[in-house]
């Protein structure tokens, strides 16, 4: 999947450098019973309930919006982590988030991605879910999508995007409390974009919610991580104020 493998392209590309033993050994939670997503997570909305007819209910109103500002800030954060992706970051932190400027929020970052995916990807093979454009044969505001690639998206659910964003925004908000009701909604807005973006239903932002905070869960009671964030935290402290509008 196009979300997994840009993980595993930033984790090799970033390793030798930056990321240290953690990262290298695949994540903080590396060496441990690996996260059961099948498990953890309920299975996608059943034909006929609720909970999908409020699904179909939220694509269609996306749908409606194609075009619209929630349709544009979307594209804005299509892929992580483009240079828009981390420029909404880094407003939300308040300082410039980046390899150079901030290694060792940027290795906390990547740790635990690597956490992430394997458990996501778990997930996603089981259920093999269609995203809404490819239930209902309308637009989506993904680059592939639009050069008739969407099939490369790969499964809906759980939304990687979602559980990265409020996995980043959890750990974040403990290496900046002063900044996490922003890092939060920032998190939150990862998640809603993709529903705005018509790449995922809202069970599927909701899934990938729940399993970055298991995964939160586990690695933030790893002294590797506390390390890390305790490095963050002083990075950010000291860094200089960003200033967005």
């Amino acid at each position: 999947m196009r979300l997994a493998l840009a993980f595993a392209f930033l984790v090799v590309a970033a390793a030798p450098a930056t990321l240290g033993t953690a990262q290298t050994r695949g994540g903080y939670l590396a060496g441990q019973p690996p996260i059961d997503a099948v498990r953890l997570l309920p299975p996608p909305p059943e034909a006929g309930s609720s909970q999908e007819a409020f699904d179909r209910t939220a694509a269609a109103a996306a749908r409606a919006g194609v075009n619209g500002p929630a349709w544009e800030g979307a594209i804005r954060e299509a892929r992580i982590p483009d240079a828009a992706f981390m420029r909404s970051l880094s407003c939300a932190v308040g300082v410039q988030v980046s390899a150079e400027k901030t290694p060792a929020v940027q290795k906390l970052m990547m740790t635990l991605m690597a956490d992430f995916v394997v458990p996501m990807d778990q997930a996603k093979t089981n259920y093999k879910r269609a995203r809404p454009f490819t239930a209902d044969g309308g637009p989506a505001c993904d680059p592939l999508v639009a050069a008739g690639q969407g099939e490369k998206l790969g499964f809906s659910y759980p939304s990687g995007h979602a559980g990265i964003g409020w996995l980043l925004a959890l750990a974040l908000s403990d290496a900046a409390p002063a900044r996490s009701d922003a890092i939060r909604a920032w998190g939150a807005n990862v998640g809603q974009h993709r529903v705005d973006c018509r790449v995922h239903w809202p069970s599927d932002v909701a899934a990938g919610r729940m399993l970055g905070l298991a995964v939160y869960e586990r690695a933030s009671k790893i002294p590797a991580y506390q390390a890390d964030v305790k490095a963050a935290a002083l990075e950010i402290a000291k860094a200089e104020p960003l200033t967005c509008p």
